[in-house]
């Protein structure tokens, strides 16, 4: 750090102070749900996050974190639901859509407005109320049983408190998991395989976790590619349990990563949606794929996004300023589809060609 130039070092000291702060808060926030929840009855998990230490980061102030993601049983979904509204928080957008595995996020109403720093202390925290672990209608191809999920939950000292987490084996399926579904939808970040990668590094050595692990999960293809991104990108060292997983892929996945394994990377340059090649090879039949490409290629909605969310009363200005930059929006993502339509076509020759060798 010291090689960087001087105002790059005090930016990167100004958001790890203030970072540390944000994760101060969100202890303070996560006590107040926590207690919520547990007045109303309701039993809960806490999903990344929190429980991401120490398996997947070494000190939590560094990590950035603007929610809070927490499963709840499907039978107590609305009690979580209205413990957390008593809160104050709100449900962002329409109340009566599911966001893939979630509630609408909640956020509270605080007149905070973005000043460009992702690391401002007082912009405020997101609740995300999860009721599935994976969302097979949406993705159209099933991951290994969530079965036991549940039942096998522990609670951890992390940072003082006793929290609810998945245990050990689930909560790494449930983080692959959660990076896939990123991955195929065009919007995996890099963080997310960081966090794998460093997973992965930490239990190389650790023979009785892969055990459990090996005895456990009866088909593993999603977390195997999960772990191969992560080995490709950061180049970790793994158990050779996670090798032989990797080696063990479909030929066309391999191929996949052996073309394609760095585009979510260069996407952030040279936008492309070559995941959808990725995604076609864990689907069965046709209908599934050709879904799968209108949707990713040709989206007819996109998700809304709101000005100053947190202002409760907007005024004429706000109003204004939102319907501009929603059609700004809207306009944008439109472009960015269509210019994508040419990569993946001659993308999509390649790969064809590839499967043929």
């Amino acid at each position: 750090m010291r090689e960087l130039p001087e105002w790059v070092q005090a930016r990167l000291a100004g958001n790890l102070r203030n970072n540390a702060i944000r994760h101060e808060r969100v202890l303070e926030a996560y006590q107040q749900v926590a207690q919520a929840l547990s007045s109303a009855g309701v039993d809960f998990i806490v999903l990344k996050g929190l429980a991401q230490w120490p398996n997947y980061c070494d000190d939590l102030r560094h990590r950035p974190q603007y929610d809070l993601d927490l499963y709840c049983s499907p039978p107590t979904i609305e009690l979580a639901f209205e413990a957390i509204r008593s809160l104050d928080y709100e449900p962002f957008g329409q109340r009566g859509k599911i966001t893939i595995d979630h509630l609408p996020p909640m956020i509270r109403m605080t007149g905070w407005r973005p000043r460009g720093d992702y690391y401002d202390p007082e912009m405020p925290l997101t609740i995300e109320l999860h009721f599935r672990f994976w969302d097979k209608a949406t993705e159209r191809f099933a991951v290994g049983s969530d079965d036991g999920f549940w039942t096998r939950r522990i609670s951890r000292n992390i940072q003082g408190l006793s929290i609810p987490t998945l245990d050990h084996v689930d909560g790494l399926s449930y983080t692959t998991w959660h990076l896939v579904r990123h991955l195929v939808r065009g919007d995996v970040r890099a963080y997310h395989v960081y966090e794998l990668a460093h997973f992965l590094h930490r239990s190389v050595k650790d023979d009785a976790f892969w055990r459990t692990w090996h005895n456990r999960k009866a088909s593993a293809l999603v977390e195997a590619i999960a772990f191969r991104l992560a080995i490709d990108w950061f180049e970790c060292p793994v158990h050779s349990s996670v090798q032989g997983l990797c080696d063990s892929l479909p030929a066309s996945v391999r191929r996949w990563f052996e073309l394609f394994a760095s585009s979510p990377l260069r996407s952030l340059e040279t936008p492309n949606k070559d995941e959808l090649f990725l995604h076609w090879c864990l689907l069965n039949g046709w209908r599934d794929r050709v879904q799968v490409a209108k949707r990713r290629l040709i989206p007819l909605r996109f998700s809304p996004v709101t000005v100053d969310a947190h202002v409760p009363s907007p005024d004429l200005r706000l109003r204004l300023k939102r319907r501009v930059y929603g059609s700004w929006f809207t306009a944008r993502r439109a472009f960015h589809h269509a210019r994508t339509l040419a990569p993946v076509m001659w993308n999509g020759v390649r790969w064809h060609r590839a499967l043929g060798k």
